[in-house]
């Protein structure tokens, strides 16, 4: 049965595109699996890195995008779903930078939010995983996103607005699950982008207090690399000086794949 897999918070910044990037290489090249990945979030960040891209002489880099787009998704009828093929072996539904069309659905009816599920159930039967990033929002967008989702990881990082805004969460994820999506598991809370002050180790004591069964036993610490790896667009494991960045990441993703079986 195909797993899909969302990173959802609606805080930004903590790391639900990096790690659905990761992820995504992660599934496709170490563990040799079909991967489809959904871009739910309006700034595109995840498509610009998992994209065909064209290189210019400065380095830079433009995505190719094309094919059928995440805000095409909550039309009534779609007569034709195109998937982007891109590099490592990993299929994507895309979101162009900044879409206004997707942003524009976070006011959608709720009607709407059902029927990116509807157009893509027959879809996610052809892989093994499918990756949601999410919108750092509670809109519709969201919603579409968990209702059609299996297993959703949170990735949180540790300061006292993100720690605020974990119960929100949660109670959005338990409610959806209640109410529209009775397959729905949480797989916990990934600590991401932890660095050693006090005011990291207090917070991570908090939640570790408050919520312990929902606590990732691995955690991801502040690694340069790992900015580096997103940027270009790269599985971390790839940079030759990336091995300590890699070794949490995949440890993260192996405690994933355990929590989700």
């Amino acid at each position: 049965m195909t797993k899909v897999i969302s990173f959802a918070n609606q805080k930004g910044g903590v790391g639900k595109s990096s790690l659905s990037i990761q992820a995504a290489f992660y599934l496709a090249r170490k563990k040799k699996k079909k991967v489809l990945v959904v871009d739910m979030d309006a700034q595109g960040n995840t498509s610009s890195r998992v994209a065909p891209r064209v290189i210019d002489e400065d380095g830079s880099f433009e995505p190719t995008l094309y094919g059928t787009k995440s805000a095409d998704l909550f039309k009534d009828e779609l007569d034709n779903l195109e998937i982007m093929k891109c590099p490592h072996g990993i299929d994507l539904i895309h979101t162009p930078q900044n879409d206004p069309e997707l942003f524009e659905m976070e006011a959608a009816d709720l009607d709407k939010a059902l029927n990116p599920k509807r157009h893509l159930t027959p879809v996610f039967e052809n892989y093994d995983y499918v990756i949601i990033d999410c919108p750092p929002s509670l809109g519709r967008n969201l919603v579409a996103a968990l209702v059609m989702t299996t297993h959703v990881a949170c990735p949180v990082k540790l300061s006292g607005f993100a720690i605020d805004g974990v119960e929100g969460l949660l109670s959005t994820i338990i409610g959806i699950r209640e109410t529209q999506n009775n397959e729905l598991n949480i797989l916990g809370i990934i600590i991401n982008d932890m660095d050693r002050s006090v005011n990291h180790e207090r917070s991570l004591k908090v939640l570790q207090d408050a919520i312990p069964e929902m606590m990732f036993k691995n955690k991801i610490m502040h690694r340069p690399p790992l900015d580096t790896a997103i940027t270009d667009g790269k599985p971390i494991w790839e940079l030759p000086y990336g091995h300590v960045a890699a070794r949490e990441v995949e440890t993260v993703m192996r405690e994933l794949l355990e929590r989700a079986k």
